[in-house]
């Protein structure tokens, strides 16, 4: 998944970088050819040159506003997650569908900086059993392939586990690894797990999420955690 790319932030302040350094050049070759004209004494180059050196400090010092604030968002803790009880509801059904544990990515809109998770973007499994799931590698880097061909990216991954009660929601070793890749890779992606009787927690190792649930029929039990409180009639 590391192959895939950098997320949007970091390649977007990899190229300000580059822009930035190709400015301090140019205004360095502005420079001595100011001075060249100063000491040759030519008002009018020196006049044109002086209007091409203020462009280029404006130009330098919107790029740091910029970067300032994209490395604002990034500290501000504020990915923000859209999800409807709904769809919770028809995820749930999938996921506990068979004894065995399951698992799928989730991608969807992204509007005014928040990530709607409103897409199941499923793909072939190497292994399922009750107690773990395993992805075809193949499977699912074509699936984030064709995800970004179509302008999209994964913004969630959901599975099951055995067990019920909050507590077993607790995210494993196994759970924990993957969602650190993921988020050193540059995805946004949160990671929500299913108890076999309707409890979800969402949680990123940065813990820099912010859940909002759309609907009825989900209790709130604080800390990104949830209960559906109607499975029985889903």
């Amino acid at each position: 998944m590391q192959e895939l790319g950098l997320h949007k932030i970091s390649r977007r302040k990899s190229r300000l970088e580059e822009k930035r350094q190709d400015l301090f050049g140019k205004r360095e070759q502005l420079l001595r050819f100011f001075r060249e004209a100063s000491e040759q004494g030519n008002d009018r180059r020196m006049r044109y040159l002086c209007r091409r050196i203020q462009q280029t400090n404006e130009f330098v010092e919107c790029l740091a506003e910029i970067s300032s604030e994209m490395i604002s968002q990034q500290v501000s803790g504020s990915r923000k997650y859209v999800v409807s009880s709904l769809f919770l509801y028809q995820c749930y059904r999938d996921l506990t569908a068979d004894a065995s544990e399951q698992f799928f990515f989730i991608t969807g809109s992204e509007v005014d900086g928040a990530l709607v998770l409103d897409q199941k973007a499923e793909f072939s499994h190497q292994k399922r059993s009750v107690v773990g799931v395993i992805g075809n590698t193949t499977a699912t880097h074509s699936l984030l392939i064709r995800l970004e061909q179509f302008g999209h990216r994964l913004l969630a991954h959901f599975h099951s586990h055995p067990g019920v009660g909050l507590g077993s929601t607790n995210p494993s070793g196994t759970d924990n690894s993957f969602q650190q890749r993921l988020e050193k890779a540059g995805y946004p992606a949160v990671a929500a797990i299913f108890s076999r009787d309707g409890y979800v927690r969402f949680f990123r190792s940065d813990n820099d999420l912010e859940i909002q649930i759309h609907g009825k029929g989900v209790e709130d039990l604080g800390r990104h955690s949830y209960r559906l409180t109607d499975i029985n009639n889903n």
